[in-house]
């Protein structure tokens, strides 16, 4: 037997609630990507073992799968296709996802992306990476209403999943940069955001009244304007943890995407990811931009254009 299992990355567009005193706290929106992407090929072996990139986090993910399940893996993984860590496209949980899906699809016993989650630590504060995973599109998350802080948190639940328009597309660029923030790190910037009520008051009406509407009726300018606004004040949230409502030179660069005629521009979560919403009127004037911008300013980096992803990671089992 084979498994080979494909994810995809995804764009985090923002939270709509970060103090736990209002609410649901973490709900958030994203997009599912056709690229770049995790392949995980695993087969049976009599020790097991990972080639390819990134070997030391799958392994890491198998014997956590299998300490919770009380189990080893007579198997062999191979990383075909790898996301980079901590780039702003989701790569824990997808990574985790996928080594989880196709471990326990080799072995007979498959288990639910959720259930995945839920014993791996993933989607614990944004789920967008959870839904992504078992059916793309666009996302609206629930966050979590937390009673105590002994109570287990699960990935939330979707509030809203629609398929993006088909001749919407985002131009990605990924500055050569220092890795967004994780782990002990994120938790601390989490825990010291100052007032942010009035914040996410603003970020709810961008989400209810323009956001989802536009999406809705595929009004891409509008829903550019309100994805770039939500940005914005997404970045509020977290200005004292990155220096601002950007990262490092986030802000040039997202001004030369505006200037080369896209209708929205954000980064994507810690970053240093940032994206660009175009179509085919604007797409070669905005990749030309960002790439003029990056060697004026003497950064290496990636730029790229990604499809939205109506479809969840690919699971394929072959004998």
């Amino acid at each position: 037997m084979r498994v080979t299992v494909t994810a995809y990355a995804r764009l985090h567009l923002g939270f709509l609630n970060v103090d736990e005193s209002l609410g649901w706290v973490h709900g958030s929106l994203g997009v599912g990507l056709d690229t770049p992407r995790i392949r995980i090929v695993a087969e049976p072996a009599t020790v097991f073992a990972v080639e390819g990139e990134q070997a030391d986090k799958v392994e890491r993910y198998a014997e956590r799968l299998g300490a919770a399940l009380g189990r080893t893996w007579p198997a062999r993984l191979r990383v075909e296709e790898a996301i980079a860590e901590h780039s702003g496209l989701g790569s824990g949980t997808q990574w985790a996802l996928a080594v989880g899906t196709a471990l326990t699809h080799l072995c007979g016993t498959p288990m639910a992306p959720r259930e995945l989650a839920a014993v791996l630590g993933r989607g614990m504060r944004s789920g967008i990476g959870v839904a992504s995973f078992e059916a793309g599109g666009c996302i609206m998350e629930a966050g979590h209403l937390r009673r105590s802080q002994d109570e287990p948190v699960r990935p939330s639940a979707v509030v809203l999943r629609r398929d993006f328009p088909a001749g919407w597309r985002f131009v990605l660029v990924l500055p050569e940069a220092a890795p967004g923030l994780s782990g002990q790190a994120e938790r601390e910037a989490f825990g010291s955001l100052g007032e942010t009520a009035a914040i996410a008051d603003a970020v709810c009406r961008i989400v209810l009244l323009r956001l989802l509407p536009a999406l809705i009726e595929e009004d891409i300018a509008a829903f550019g304007l309100a994805v770039s606004d939500l940005d914005r004040q997404t970045g509020l949230f977290f200005k004292q943890a990155q220096g601002g409502v950007y990262r490092d030179t986030g802000g040039e660069i997202i001004e030369a995407l505006l200037a080369g005629g896209a209708y929205g521009v954000g980064q994507s979560s810690w970053g240093p990811c940032l994206y660009a919403l175009v179509d085919d009127a604007n797409e070669a004037g905005v990749v030309a931009a960002s790439r003029a911008r990056l060697a004026a300013m003497g950064l290496p980096g990636q730029v790229f254009v990604a499809a939205a992803r109506n479809a969840g990671a690919d699971v394929r089992v072959e004998d």
